[in-house]
């Protein structure tokens, strides 16, 4: 990357539909306050499949033809214990049986990023939706829910941060195949 070219700090992730992410955001400001954090605001709920981070905005086309190289399945996740990665600050909530696809999934960014030389965060998928950050303590390890997620879409986000907090904006979505 060169320098002073504009660039993007960009993810690929799910996003839930409004009803979710609004109730995940009511919890988001429970486990906050339980943790001594800072909510995640319900517009921002998501889950990661791979971080990106900065890249340039030149090579936006990458991404999005990366994205749409991606198949799977449609599929269900259940959200339903809570925990915390302390080093971090975060408290999450996951699911205490993820899905098979929701593994191929994350497997088939892998993939792709790499076959098209895209550099991006490799670091074990451990699938879980972030609540709070900057938790002092003490984390959550409890069931929750459960929460009922549809999955039928995979998203690539901007991530943009000010003064108030970051700000997730969708870039682009590409639809998961039904089920067969």
């Amino acid at each position: 990357m060169s320098r002073g070219a504009a660039t993007l700090r960009v993810f690929y992730a799910l996003v839930p539909p409004p009803a979710l992410a609004i109730a995940l955001g009511d919890l988001a400001r429970d486990i906050a306050r339980r943790a001594h954090g800072r909510p995640v605001p319900a517009d921002n709920i998501h889950l990661t499949l791979a971080f990106i981070g900065a890249w340039p905005t030149a090579r936006l086309g990458s991404l999005t033809a990366a994205g749409a190289t991606i198949e799977c399945e449609a599929m269900r996740i259940t959200l339903d214990t809570q925990g915390g990665f302390r080093r971090a600050g975060i408290a999450w909530i996951g699911a205490s049986s993820p899905p098979p696809a929701l593994d191929a999934l994350a497997k088939s960014f892998a993939v792709a990023l790499a076959a098209n030389g895209i550099s991006f965060d490799d670091q074990r998928f451990h699938p879980h939706v972030t609540l709070a950050r900057r938790c002092r303590g003490p984390y959550p390890h409890e069931a929750a829910g459960p929460f009922l997620w549809d999955i039928d879409s995979i998203a690539l986000m901007r991530s943009e941060t000010g003064a108030d907090g970051a700000r997730y904006t969708q870039l682009a979505s590409w639809a998961l195949r039904d089920k067969a």
